[in-house]
């Protein structure tokens, strides 16, 4: 994976150039993002940068252009291509299956992890990786067993690179018996060691172990990123991968998955669900009922519904201050809806709201019982709801 690959995101590339340059290089970073702003693909492409023999370097001023990327030719980049780096070591969520169906970690599923990897050019997520395995809805962890792996993994000599390199996929998935173990080769790390941690929801990790890494935040994508990634490597028009990248929010999964039906779907069920949420003082059944729905639908929609959330609570807010957005999310026939919903809407509320979805994002990937989650969440936005008539 080269820089050049990477949809946008030039200007933390470029400060992680300048770091490899001037020798500024940390022992231990963790790569911090939503799940589709393409964090490991960052990782990655960093890791296949620092072991690169023959760093490409370009002239430019702009901080929107990359400054140098790794040749993607030398013996070293070929083999990181690969994931396949004798130097680069990979610790990643797993479980029984029927195919490993006791001791399971990350080294019994090395090549299907280095497939499912490639296959997606890096932009990865738990859910999709679990059902890849087939892992019959068990939840993924990185165990005791590969805790032990790391320790011996960067005991080892350094075959080619200067660097040994640990990445850490989903690192907020670690076993808290397993963590310990980490953290006096954190703190002390071996000679020519770097460790690469790439997290979704970082409130998950030891307060101790974030105490020992530099954080690298990952940002939301920009629009036209994703719309370039969308017409090169996907073959869609421009125009339409313009209309799926102004409704992705960032997220390049989104946009990859994106589907104009399920779309709909969603306004449908936000529209049904605000309405509950005003009526949460005189029908508590129809909270329980909506609530009852939400936890019938798997966590990767429950995910795209909170994030999907967040946008139409902001398309109302800015047609209520009479604001262009750049996608309209809301099909013409609910135009009523919209006029009327923005209404309850102000400066005040919609930050309260906001806050409200992102803390129920954060408890649903971390397993929340949903039922009584969205239950209370819809009781507690439609009492700001009220507020802001």
């Amino acid at each position: 994976m080269r820089f050049a690959d990477i949809a946008g995101q030039r200007r933390l590339i470029n400060s992680l150039i300048d770091a490899v340059e001037s020798h500024r290089v940390p022992h231990a970073q963790l790569f911090a993002g939503a799940e589709g702003y393409g964090a490991f693909a960052l990782a990655w492409a960093y890791a296949q940068f620092v072991s690169c023999t023959d760093k490409q370097h370009y002239h430019t001023s702009s901080p929107d252009e990359l400054k140098a990327d790794s040749c993607g030719k030398c013996p070293s980049c070929v083999k990181y291509q690969k994931l396949a780096h004798p130097d680069l070591h990979l610790i990643f969520p797993t479980t029984t299956t029927k195919r490993i169906d006791k001791n399971n970690e990350s080294s019994l599923f090395i090549d299907l992890f280095r497939d499912f990897v490639i296959e997606n050019d890096g932009y990865i997520d738990i859910e999709s990786w679990l059902d890849y395995i087939k892992s019959d809805n068990k939840q993924g962890e990185i165990n005791v067993r590969d805790a032990n792996s790391i320790v011996s993994s960067l005991t080892m000599t350094v075959y080619e690179s200067p660097y040994k390199i640990m990445i850490i996929w989903c690192a907020d998935r670690m076993r808290h018996d397993a963590a310990p173990k980490l953290l006096k080769i954190l703190e002390e790390p071996y000679e020519g060691t770097l460790f690469l941690l790439v997290s979704a929801n970082t409130e998950a990790i030891l307060p101790t172990i974030l105490s020992r890494v530099q954080l690298v935040k990952v940002l939301p994508m920009e629009s036209s990123a994703i719309a370039s990634y969308l017409t090169t490597k996907r073959g869609l028009s421009y125009a339409e991968a313009q209309t799926i990248a102004n409704s992705s929010s960032g997220n390049m999964l989104r946009a990859l998955n994106y589907d104009n039906k399920e779309q709909k779907e969603i306004v449908g069920l936000f529209i049904e669900w605000t309405r509950a949420a005003f009526q949460y003082a005189q029908k508590a059944s129809d909270i329980l009922a909506i609530s009852e729905k939400f936890a019938k639908l798997s966590r990767e929609k429950q995910k795209i519904f909170l994030l999907t959330c967040s946008e139409l609570m902001r398309e109302c807010f800015m047609h209520k201050t009479q604001r262009q957005v750049s996608e309209n999310l809301f099909p013409q026939e609910d135009e009523k809806f919209l006029t009327n919903f923005s209404k309850y809407l102000n400066e005040n509320n919609i930050r309260s709201i906001y806050n409200l979805m992102e803390q129920a994002l954060n408890h649903v990937m971390r397993n929340a019982n949903a039922k009584i989650l969205f239950f209370d969440l819809t009781i507690q936005v439609g009492k700001h709801l009220k507020e802001g008539k």
